[in-house]
């Protein structure tokens, strides 16, 4: 399965703007971006040129960014909040809305993605059917998972209590900010757990666990796509 190629990865690198939220790079030990490009080079072998992308709680476009470099196409943000659209580093239409409730029109876009807002869901499975509505065919997702593993489990909650929110203070960011992470961490289904809820909702082609089990990257068709 294709990965970024380190051209493309320079560029991406050289051309970061100078408000790229540090501070997730260094929680991620700068494998953010990398991982980014990942998903996005794995969709572009399932829908090589796509027309519309829809970016799904993009915050200030990190992801969107990623997509500018990688593929020509028209890209849509949407987020919740409005002061992130406003502070977004890309160009490109910006719509105020909640991921519960996409909207669009059924198959509005070739593909819809979403970076590391999944987890933040209190019903992951709504948000899930709501992407493959929206989706004429591919549907892609990197996110915070959990391992089955339960030793991996307790080693990264332990990460991600007391030694997550610090990594962050050191490029000015304020520890309390990041500690909801952990909290989000206890409450969401394990990666087999949310196998299986994707599973229900499409036809899920790439599931990839990085760091421990602490992020996924999946790839799915919309059914009746092959």
């Amino acid at each position: 399965m294709s990965k970024a190629t380190n051209e493309e990865l320079r560029e991406i690198y050289n051309d970061i703007p100078e408000f790229y939220d540090r501070a997730n790079a260094l929680i991620s030990f700068f494998q953010d971006i990398k991982w980014r490009a990942e998903l996005i080079a794995i969709v572009k072998e399932y829908c090589p040129k796509p027309r519309r992308i829809l970016d799904v709680a993009s915050g200030k476009g990190e992801l969107s960014y990623v997509i500018s470099k990688l593929i020509k196409a028209d890209i849509v943000m949407l987020d919740y909040a409005e002061n992130m659209l406003k502070a977004s580093m890309v160009n490109g239409d910006k719509v105020l809305g909640s991921f519960y409730n996409l909207p669009f029109r059924d198959g509005a876009f070739d593909v819809v993605v979403s970076s590391f807002a999944l987890h933040a869901a209190d019903n992951i499975e709504q948000v899930v059917k709501e992407m493959v509505r929206v989706s004429r065919k591919v549907v892609g997702v990197i996110a915070m998972g959990k391992s089955d593993n339960l030793l991996l489990r307790n080693y990264v909650a332990f990460y991600l209590r007391f030694i997550q929110p610090y990594l962050a203070a050191l490029v000015g960011a304020k520890p309390r900010d990041y500690k909801y992470i952990y909290y989000i961490y206890r409450k969401i289904p394990t990666n087999s757990q949310l196998k299986t809820i994707l599973k229900k909702h499409m036809n899920l082609k790439i599931f990839k666990v990085k760091a421990l089990g602490s992020v996924y990257i999946f790839v799915g068709l919309k059914e009746g796509n092959e």
